[in-house]
């Protein structure tokens, strides 16, 4: 039965994310955290830190992840090839329909209408994920803020962005120097 809630979840989120892996997280999180139930939003935090961290695809991490902790290494390949699935089809059909119809408005009319809503999507994940890190899962849970306003995580944030866009450091190098703080003030 999970193998089967698993197959269905992944592919809902799969078909409805547009834009990529990071455009998967307010699909995941509604369908993983809120509908299944499979995981908190602390842990889904947690996925999406791990996630980032290793080799391979955002959304492939993340899948692959729940399906191992929810039905073991086949829950992770049902939810990883499930996943996988609408994009392939989506994106074949895309193809030959781009390919065939171009120059006509309505598909660039849409290609550019579809660019705010996903980054709209990415930007409200974001801020989930800022708020649970920055003053903990209670906020998400109660939908007031809670003034345990975590001052170390918001300094680490500050630091890499200000790394990263300023002084133009590597991403990962960030990534590995944002949890060596982490380690050493926590």
């Amino acid at each position: 039965m999970i193998y089967l809630q698993l197959f269905f979840a992944y592919l809902q989120i799969g078909l409805f994310t547009i834009g990529g892996g990071h455009a998967a997280i307010p699909v995941a999180q509604s369908v993983l955290v809120d509908g299944y139930g499979w995981l908190t939003v602390k842990e889904f935090t947690d996925m999406i830190t791990l996630s980032e961290m290793t080799p391979g695809p955002f959304a492939i991490n993340s899948a692959t992840y729940v399906g191992i902790k929810t039905g073991g290494i086949l829950g992770g390949v049902v939810a990883t090839l499930s996943f996988l699935i609408p994009s392939v089809v989506i994106c074949f059909s895309l193809y030959f329909i781009i390919k065939k119809f171009r120059r006509q408005k309505f598909i660039s009319g849409f290609m550019a209408g579809i660019k705010p809503a996903v980054s709209g999507l990415i930007s409200a994940a974001g801020f989930t994920i800022a708020l649970t890190a920055l003053f903990g899962a209670s906020v998400l849970n109660q939908l007031k803020i809670n003034f345990n306003f975590d001052l170390i995580a918001f300094i680490i944030a500050t630091l890499s962005i200000i790394a990263v866009r300023k002084i133009k450091i590597n991403p990962v190098l960030v990534i590995l120097l944002s949890g060596v703080l982490g380690v050493l003030l926590y």
